[in-house]
């Protein structure tokens, strides 16, 4: 195990899961986006992030990686 950390692979392997499940917190907001904010502002419920929590924990609870299985980056 210290031979995998030394090499960066646990590091780099977070990285992308908190990537993956970043990304599936934009698409989600992004759906809800009224287009109303202008510019670079994304204006979306203010429980979009509970209501987003719960989905992803009820998708979790069936497969554990299913953000991992999306072809975005």
């Amino acid at each position: 195990m210290a031979s995998v950390k030394n090499m960066g692979l646990i590091e780099d392997t977070t990285t992308h899961v908190a990537k993956k499940i970043a990304l599936d917190l934009f698409n989600y907001m992004s759906s809800f986006d009224t287009g109303s904010g202008g510019g670079n502002m994304m204006t979306v419920p203010k429980n979009v992030f509970d209501r987003w929590l719960s989905r992803f924990e009820a998708k979790a609870k069936i497969d554990p990686n299913f953000f991992m299985k999306n072809n975005n980056s």
